[in-house]
């Protein structure tokens, strides 16, 4: 069987025509037919289409906003190809369904099923664009939808995958395409057993590229990204960052779980499972040297340094004393689960435990009511949470300067986090 390469591309690589002649000229380079291309939604589409379903759902005006959208990427399209080519009217067909799919009431009733049956679009839009300018310019490949490949729960926003049927339904679907070309697809999106689009939560695609990586057995993943590599920091805020050369799977992992943002968090656990190496690499400068991620063992220790802004505390105090010291951390986890709450933190005492989570749509009632079976409830929205790994002494005394807004610190050899008031 062969070993496919996966190749995923995220918004900003494709946010306009000159971006999308770019991306092309770079697979034209590295053209095989083994290939995988994973897209996402162009640009900032995930972000209009968010605020689409929004108005919709609160029965507001969207007609506006939607003729914005689908102007941008006609707009797109007039960049690339001759005025008459079909992708015009196939992009316009994708708007008219978009446009049924705010207007159709029946699946209003649940806001998390309404989100997952239009935010997809973004990415259907995208891939046919770009798989249309790759055989315009000579490199015949294929569209796939990925829906058909990746099998999920009905869990929504943030649906698990079924790996058996992943599996089958990628070997079934791509094995056979790939021995003659490549194929371009979608991040993101999913389908549960009863037929309904998924999605695998929010910059889901490097994630649908490593379940892809794995279903198809590939030789390797690449994210492209508008950065060199992983760095220690973010450059916006560390003009000094370094880059890693390398990274083994656990401190890949480590740093995406703290809130490094280059990669899903969900990428590297089945890639390491299965010992497929991952590349970071720069669409950019794509000649240049990225970051490899693979089973390298203990990778060099420099600190790496992860702010997250705009988190929520939640501080839990035990209702019934006889329960004291049981730590609760299942019951805890699970209602994370269910308010697709991702845990950033957790420090507990013996009737008190502290968790900072991503902020999430949901008010302070609404959360307090998941935890209060067991637990009082204070919500503390706006926090700030600076993690460092592997820390020297010039981090830690740089941040103990903001001793009079820190609200905790924990601490262990090789890692501290301060949580701070923003």
């Amino acid at each position: 069987m062969i070993q496919p390469l996966v190749y995923k591309f995220g918004g900003a690589s494709i946010k306009d025509a000159k971006a999308i002649q770019r991306i092309a000229q770079l697979l034209k380079s590295r053209w095989v037919n083994n290939l995988v291309i994973v897209v996402s939604a162009a640009g900032k589409t995930t972000d209009r289409l968010e605020e689409l379903i929004s108005l919709s759902f609160d029965n507001k005006e969207f007609n506006g906003p939607l003729m914005d959208l689908m102007e941008y990427h006609l707009d797109l399209c007039k960049g690339l190809f001759e005025e008459g080519h079909s992708i015009f009217s196939r992009v316009e067909n994708h708007f008219a369904q978009l446009h049924r799919g705010l207007e159709n009431t029946s699946i209003k009733e649940n806001q998390g099923f309404f989100y997952d049956q239009i935010i997809g679009y973004g990415e259907l839009i995208s891939t046919r664009i770009i798989q249309e300018y790759l055989c315009l310019i000579g490199c015949s490949c294929l569209w796939q939808d990925a829906r058909e490949l990746i099998s999920t729960d009905s869990h929504t926003k943030m649906a698990k995958v079924d790996w058996a049927l992943t599996m089958q339904h990628c070997r079934k679907a791509l094995i056979p395409k790939l021995e003659s070309f490549p194929v371009v697809t979608q991040g993101f999106i999913g389908k549960d057993l009863q037929g309904n689009t998924t999605t695998l939560g929010r910059e889901g695609s490097d994630f649908t590229a490593a379940i892809l990586g794995v279903s198809l057995g590939a030789s390797s993943v690449t994210i492209w990204k508008d950065v060199a590599g992983i760095l220690n920091g973010d450059p916006d805020l560390f003009p000094d960052a370094v880059k890693f050369e390398y990274l083994d799977f656990e401190e890949a992992a480590e740093m995406t779980y703290y809130g490094a943002s280059v990669i899903h968090p969900k990428t590297i656990k089945p890639l390491s499972k299965h010992g497929i190496s991952l590349y970071v690499q720069s669409f950019l400068d794509p000649d240049k040297p990225g970051t490899v991620i693979g089973p390298f063992g203990q990778a060099p220790r420099i600190p790496i340094t992860i702010i997250k802004n705009n988190l929520c505390l939640i501080e839990l105090r035990i209702r019934d004393l006889s329960m004291l010291g049981g730590f609760h951390f299942e019951y805890i986890y699970d209602v994370a689960d269910d308010i697709n709450a991702e845990i950033q933190l957790i420090q507990s005492a013996a009737a008190h435990i502290n968790i900072v989570i991503n902020t999430i749509s949901l008010t302070d009632d609404q959360i307090t009511k998941a935890f209060r079976d067991i637990f009082h409830v204070r919500i503390k929205r706006g926090i700030k949470l600076i993690t460092v790994k592997n820390p020297t002494v010039a981090e830690l005394d740089h941040y103990r300067r903001m001793e009079a807004d820190l609200i905790l610190e924990q601490r262990s050899p090789d890692l501290v986090q301060w949580l701070l008031e923003n």
